[in-house]
């Protein structure tokens, strides 16, 4: 699938043409014949991830690989919304990066106001 583990830009999918196929599926034949204990398919397109998985005996872990495969996972920060960006494969449970931008700004405001630290808050 997509290798090195980090991305600027726009992801390609892996494995629209039968050469790319061909070379991920034996590639993930002989890791799982090698005995791995899992394979992450990332970025990889859908009937190859089904294909790997419904052939080898090392589970399959997606991240943008579709549901054909045995797990799935996603990078905490994109799966708490603290990235900017909006991949295809990645789903937003929350939004906490507006949330610690609200709480940042509120903070800058209240110690330049002298609001923060009150009594309660000081020893």
């Amino acid at each position: 699938g997509l290798l090195p583990q980090s991305q600027k830009g726009k992801f390609r999918f892996k494995g629209k043409n039968k050469t790319e196929k061909n070379k991920i599926f034996n590639d993930a034949k002989i890791l799982s014949s090698s005995g791995v204990f899992s394979i992450v398919l990332e970025c990889v397109e859908k009937s190859l991830a089904k294909q790997i998985t419904n052939s080898i005996k090392a589970p399959t872990i997606g991240i943008g690989a579709s549901a054909y495969c045995d797990g799935q996972v996603l990078v905490t920060d994109d799966l708490l919304g603290l990235n900017p960006t909006n991949f295809r494969f990645v789903k937003k449970y929350a939004n906490l990066r507006r949330i610690i931008d609200q709480s940042a700004r509120l903070f800058k405001q209240e110690v330049m106001k002298k609001s923060f630290p009150k009594r309660k808050n000081s020893y």
